[in-house]
């Protein structure tokens, strides 16, 4: 019964992962493509897209960090170096993407006239800002940083997964 129960978790282990890589596909997409773009009108479609998948990429992400915490204490492997690389790497994504998402397109959002949020705090819409005060903002974007947290590193936690190496 317990190998059962394991597969079931690694299963929706590896389901979470990929439905909240694709969900955040729209993110990644806006990250690269909203840089280059001067309309307004592009850059709050682009900044909505991305938002549409909020709930499905925290949900996602929800259930790939329970499985990925639980499924250590049912396979007894807490004592391997690797699981706790693996741990302290994602918060670290986690933390990164969340600083990285509160001084960057929040500040967009508000800067183009959308509502926006401050920490976890709704707020409405302001009158956007000039197109050169959003310019420089997405000019000062380091989207290097992005893809070394949002690809980079759970590339190195997938590594470490399959390989084991300690």
């Amino acid at each position: 019964m317990a190998a059962v129960l394991i597969r079931w978790l690694i299963f929706l282990h590896i389901l979470a992962a990929l439905t909240f890589f694709m969900a955040h596909g729209t993110s990644a997409a806006m990250a690269f493509k909203v840089r280059k773009e001067t309309d307004f009108a592009r850059i709050r479609a682009m900044l909505d897209l991305s938002w549409s998948t909020m709930i499905i990429m925290g949900v996602s992400f929800l259930i790939m960090g329970l499985t990925g915490l639980i499924l250590p204490f049912l396979i007894h492997i807490w004592n391997r170096g690797y699981i706790w690389v693996s741990i302290v790497l994602m918060l670290f994504v986690f933390i990164y993407m969340a600083m990285f998402n509160e001084t960057s397109f929040k500040q967009v959002r508000r800067l183009v006239g959308l509502p926006y949020m401050r920490g976890n705090k709704q707020l409405p819409a302001e009158s956007p800002s000039s197109p050169e005060e959003v310019a420089a903002l997405l000019n000062k974007t380091n989207i290097t940083g992005l893809v070394i947290a949002g690809y980079v590193i759970p590339a190195i936690v997938l590594w470490l997964m399959i390989f084991k190496p300690f």
